[in-house]
């Protein structure tokens, strides 16, 4: 599938000035889901908090920073769902940053955006998505019709993930595990040598490239939180276990499922922990957390749902 490079400076400053309204497309979410929009400057404030915008179209970020108030000793890495639109998640970072100053005060976040693909078959994504790697023949094999179903059990969703003749975008997770590996290196230049700490937290397709990046390259975070995701390309990496990076000692990487997620649900995160664990071996501390009652997107926006996931994060800050 056809990748599009990096967006330009000037194409990364009209995306986030286009932020006005937004619109699901996909027509994926409720109508209470839909987010209000967050405007975003380079150079401004993130409306009602004390964090800067910072624009870097250059390689390896293609994205923005947000930049603390005080003097950044964490940096969270943070890798978008499947989007015609990665604005959506400005309101994320408003709604966390807003819900948690104190705990985010020092924390910079990093969020790069993915390359767009061309066309896509696959029926839950228009052409043009921003993508972490060509998901189009996962849904059209056992783990789409799995998650269409949305009756597998976390046995058959684990037979889905690790069926051997499931084809994946190999390549496309390889480009991005290389630019994650990149940006982590910088960000560990750029933080306290003995205090700083640096996350990969990623959301729906985010998540899915998050924990196989966590499997095949080992980056030198101090953990990892997938949060609706999944993990692509299983077969291969049982396969080649033995071969792959070790994590860092003490790793820990966290697979968060919404309880009333039909878009990945809570059986297929719990699988791809499992299946993760047999990946690594002892290697890092994999966990699966459930967060009763929260679907695909309600925690972008504040509230209960909001909560538990700055929650979830704070346990690594």
């Amino acid at each position: 599938m056809e990748r599009e490079a990096f967006l330009s400076a000037a194409s990364l400053r009209a995306l986030l000035a286009t932020n006005t309204t937004w619109t699901d497309s996909t027509r994926a979410l409720t109508p209470d889901e839909i987010p209000p929009a967050t405007p975003l400057s380079c150079g401004a404030r993130v409306p009602d908090t004390d964090h800067t915008v910072r624009c870097d179209a250059s390689a390896p970020l293609g994205g923005i920073v947000l930049e603390p108030p005080r003097r950044a000793t964490t940096s969270i890495i943070f890798l978008h769902g499947g989007t015609d639109g990665p604005w959506i998640y400005h309101t994320l970072f408003r709604t966390f940053l807003r819900s948690a100053p104190t705990a985010f005060a020092s924390v910079r976040w990093v969020f790069p955006i993915a390359p767009r693909y061309a066309s896509t078959a696959a029926p839950f994504f228009l052409p043009n998505f921003h993508m972490w790697s060509d998901v189009t023949p996962l849904f059209g094999q056992a783990l789409g019709r799995a998650v269409a179903d949305n009756t597998t059990t976390v046995g058959g969703f684990e037979a889905a993930l690790t069926d051997p003749t499931a084809h994946y975008d190999a390549l496309g997770l390889f480009f991005t595990a290389r630019r994650i590996d990149a940006l982590v290196a910088a960000e560990r230049r750029a933080l306290p040598r003995r205090r700083g700490k640096v996350l990969l937290f990623g959301h729906s397709l985010g998540a899915a490239a998050a924990t196989a990046v966590a499997a095949m390259s080992a980056p030198r975070v101090d953990g990892v939180v997938a949060a609706q995701g999944f993990l692509p390309g299983a077969a291969s990496l049982l396969r080649l276990a033995a071969a792959l990076p070790r994590p860092r000692r003490g790793g820990r990487i966290e697979l968060v499922a919404g309880g009333t997620d039909p878009s990945s649900p809570p059986p297929l995160v719990d699988a791809s922990a499992r299946v993760l664990r047999r990946v690594l071996g002892r290697a890092a501390r994999v966990s699966y957390t459930l967060l009763p009652g929260v679907t695909h997107f309600s925690w972008v926006t504040p509230g209960r749902d909001a909560d538990a996931m700055v929650g979830v994060l704070r346990r690594y800050l």
